[in-house]
């Protein structure tokens, strides 16, 4: 079947999933395979991971309707043809999916389930350990009285393919386990993952020497782990995680097989997992690995939720929720798909497909001209995108975007829409090619590059979009924070030369009387918008420095900009505003992660817009010093990671702390991390920074530390 031909039926299945008549079942069916086959053997895949579970799941529900269950159907089986590329190899277990969810009430329905099967069995309140759902290359290690002997990829679910010569190659999987010495075979999954962080390393080289890019980091875990060579599956740096040893949680009731191999009985699933990882398998869970009952595991999903997903430097995609009673598994059992003691809650999604309407030429604050595309409208992760930048022309034609192409989008950071790739094997001919502006669309100036650089800009510093963009910057919610003052309502006053600047936006009061002559402007909205005004004039340096614009100069670094120049000010004895034009660009080169692009940015708009900041600073009520004396804090420009749980203070309060005295707050441990704050349940983090030689510090040490 041809691609176009699969995503066409594949659409009209989408449009009616709820009207599945008994005909169409066998040609979902086929779909499906088809769509395995794309996913798990081409790795090409046409539709979204969100898509395919709702074609899987209406086919099951049209087949439980039409009385058509089948065990040759993909809802019984994965029908996927394995590749030719290696030898096969029958999995002593079959390598089963999971169900998927993607809300609360289906996971309330889940444990439903479970006690409808358990009955009286059942306690008061289940236990579930939830683990990162990762997307990555699903393997199985068989091991030979404790030595490693073969690694096969899931392939059909039945059998997979040999790649035992790349996988020795991935530096965590142990190649010998004494304590599985006595062990016939065993036989170890699930999950091989490449960093975001290679993944990015990877394709820069790739396209460096004009070959093609991988779509994702689980395509280029994929075709690294089977490449022929091994030393360049070595150069890709990938990882294992293992979470499941078939042969112990389908035997949970065999009490000997137990003693006579550990010496005890597993009865839980966290159990399972510190005998992984005694066996020196690397272990990657979230902080709140272990949960009693439905509500405060549904409370934690809705909450983390809402907070976003970025935990680790791989590709997840959800959360999996297992019965930690392993006990119990046996009594709930599995189908041929999946088993039904466990569950993934997905995450909203990612990635989605959709269509390119058309491509606009944008233009930023600083000039920058941006091709953004207009979308067929989607839901990404539960917000509808009709737009999605494309960041540079350079990376328009690299990805070979056309209007009307069908392409997959993501919210890049949970925030700003991108294309990630052109479906291109679904074209018809009808898409057209984009031309690179030479004129900005705005004020019709000739655009310029800058030798050696990607970004084509307009120069013209009165360019109305310019100026928009930059007034957008500074009322924004890390800059001034004024509300009432948004993108329309700057339009307005800029049409009307009210505002010009930054510092002419504190001198909108004198124009309220013109301002309620204007559509859409009633008294209450305008006197809401002059209080908004005064209540942001009382701010602090380094939201005003935000505010301006500066290249490079976010929320991090204009903390640490307004740290170095309190300091300078009582050392040098220079006041404001005059110290922030005596700054040089080595004295910010002694700053901790500030470059020297940051630097020459900064002191070049300093030296440039002297006159913009002086007045913008007369409208400001600066707080006059961070709230310390940050000449004498210790932690100026340190970094900080906090883990585990405390007594006295929330984690928030401590980041607080942290940022109030100079320091800068981390969300992982790494190598360049200063200092670990542990308190209770520490975990991994803790384990990760003794590793690395990180300073750690209890809560009493920290407050010390900062007097």
């Amino acid at each position: 079947m041809q691609s176009s031909q699969l995503l066409s039926i594949s659409t009209d299945f989408l449009l009616r999933l709820n009207n599945i008549r008994k005909d169409d079942i066998l040609k979902l069916r086929e779909v499906i395979c088809e769509h395995n086959r794309l996913y798990h053997i081409i790795e090409s895949p046409i539709i979204s991971d969100t898509e395919y579970d709702k074609l899987f799941h209406a086919l099951a529900r049209a087949e439980s309707d039409y009385g058509m269950l089948d065990e040759n159907s993909p809802t019984a089986r994965l029908a996927i043809l394995a590749s030719e590329q290696f030898q096969k190899v029958k999995h002593l277990y079959p390598m089963i999916s999971l169900d998927n969810t993607y809300s609360v009430d289906e996971v309330r329905d889940f444990e439903q389930r479970m006690r409808n099967v358990l009955k009286e069995s059942a306690p008061k309140e289940l236990n579930y350990y939830i683990q990162p759902k990762y997307d990555g290359l699903w393997l199985a290690l068989v091991y030979e009285y404790g030595k490693l002997v073969q690694a096969i990829t899931r392939g059909s679910g039945i059998e997979g393919e040999d790649v035992t010569i790349g996988a020795l190659e991935i530096k965590n999987i142990p190649k010998e386990i004494a304590l599985l010495q006595k062990v016939e075979r065993l036989e170890i999954r699930w999950e091989v993952m490449m960093s975001r962080t290679v993944f990015a390393q990877v394709n820069g080289d790739r396209q460096e020497n004009n070959e093609k890019l991988f779509a994702n980091p689980r395509n280029c875990a994929s075709g690294s782990l089977r490449q022929l060579d091994p030393l360049v599956t070595r150069s890709r740096y990938l990882q294992f995680f293992a979470y499941s040893v078939p042969q112990i949680e389908q035997q949970v009731q065999n009490s000997q097989f137990f003693y006579t191999h550990w010496g005890h009985k597993i009865q839980s699933y966290h159990e399972l997992m510190d005998l992984i990882s005694i066996w020196g398998f690397e272990r990657v869970d979230f902080e709140f690995k272990h949960i009693t009952g439905i509500n405060t595991l549904c409370d934690l999903i809705d909450r983390e939720t809402k907070k976003g997903w970025e935990y680790f430097d791989f590709d997840i995609d959800g959360m999996v929720l297992k019965l930690d009673n392993m006990t119990l598994w046996d009594d709930l059992g599995r189908t041929e798909h999946h088993p039904r003691y466990a569950i993934a809650y997905k995450f909203p999604a990612k990635q989605v497909r959709t269509r390119v309407l058309s491509i606009e030429n944008s233009v930023g604050r600083t000039g920058t001209v941006t091709p953004v595309a207009n979308l067929e409208p989607v839901d990404v992760g539960w917000v509808v995108v009709r737009r999605a930048t494309l960041h540079n022309y350079d990376e328009l034609t690299r990805k070979w975007v056309r209007i009307w192409d069908s392409v997959f989008i993501m919210r890049a950071g949970e925030v700003i829409p991108e294309i990630v790739s052109v479906i291109i094997d679904v074209r018809d001919g009808s898409e057209k090619e984009v031309e690179v502006p030479t004129v900005c669309p705005i004020c019709s100036t000739v655009l310029e590059q800058d030798e050696g650089k990607i970004a084509i800009f307009c120069s013209n510093t009165h360019c109305p979009a310019k100026i928009q963009g930059q007034l957008e910057m500074f009322v924004g919610r890390q800059a001034m924070n004024i509300d009432g003052l948004g993108p329309r309502q700057i339009e307005d006053f800029l049409e009307q030369w009210w505002i010009t600047d930054p510092a002419s936006v504190f001198q909108l009061g004198q124009y309220s009387t013109e301002i309620l002559r204007l559509e859409w402007y009633k008294q209450k909205s305008v006197q809401n918008l002059i209080d908004s005004l005064e209540k942001a004039r009382h701010t602090t340096l380094d939201r005003m420095l935000v505010g301006l614009g500066i290249a490079n100069v976010g929320k991090k670094t204009g903390k640490q900009l307004s740290a170095i120049s309190y300091q300078l000010s009582a050392k040098q004895a220079i006041t404001f505003p005059d110290i922030l034009f005596a700054i040089t660009e080595e004295d910010l080169l002694q700053v901790k992660d500030i470059g020297p692009e940051t630097a020459r940015s900064f002191v070049e708009y300093m030296k440039e817009n002297r006159e913009v900041v002086e007045r913008l600073y007369r409208e400001l009520k600066l707080e006059t010093s961070l709230g310390v004396n940050t000449s004498e804090t210790q932690i100026v420009w340190k970094s900080f990671c906090v883990t585990g749980s405390f007594d006295t203070l929330s984690r928030d309060e401590i980041h607080e702390l942290v940022e109030k005295n100079g320091g800068e707050v981390r969300t992982s441990v790494s190598a360049r991390l200063d200092y670990l704050i542990t308190g209770d349940n520490a975990g991994s983090k803790r384990i990760k920074a003794e590793e690395y030689g990180v300073q750690i510090l209890s809560i009493s040490d920290f407050q010390s530390l900062i007097g």
